[in-house]
């Protein structure tokens, strides 16, 4: 599934100080938002799959690299402008099942 991302705001759910989930909102094109909860175990392959793009990023010769930096800069000014709020009942009334 692909998704376009205009933003990006996480959360962290907590029970008794024990780590439920990452709550992941996403601002989408025509400022859709839609909201994500990821457990631990799907967690821990989000950051996998990062970290596998990450290794090839390291790949690139230096021309690639700077083109990757100057686009990267790019993006990240744009998503900091469009971060979605995420509300305190989203976190309180979170369905981390769905």
């Amino acid at each position: 599934m692909a998704i376009s991302i205009k933003g990006v705001n996480t959360g962290v759910i907590r029970k008794s100080n024990n780590f439920i989930a990452l709550a992941l909102k996403i601002k989408e094109p025509r400022n859709k938002e839609s909201l994500f909860f990821m457990s631990v175990m799907e967690l821990r392959d989000l950051l996998i799959a990062l970290e596998s793009r990450l290794h090839q990023k390291h790949k690139l010769d230096a021309a690639a690299h700077l083109q990757y930096e100057q686009a990267r800069d790019k993006v990240i000014k744009k998503m900091a402008e469009n971060i979605p709020e995420i509300l305190v009942d989203e976190l309180k009334n979170a369905d981390i099942n769905r």
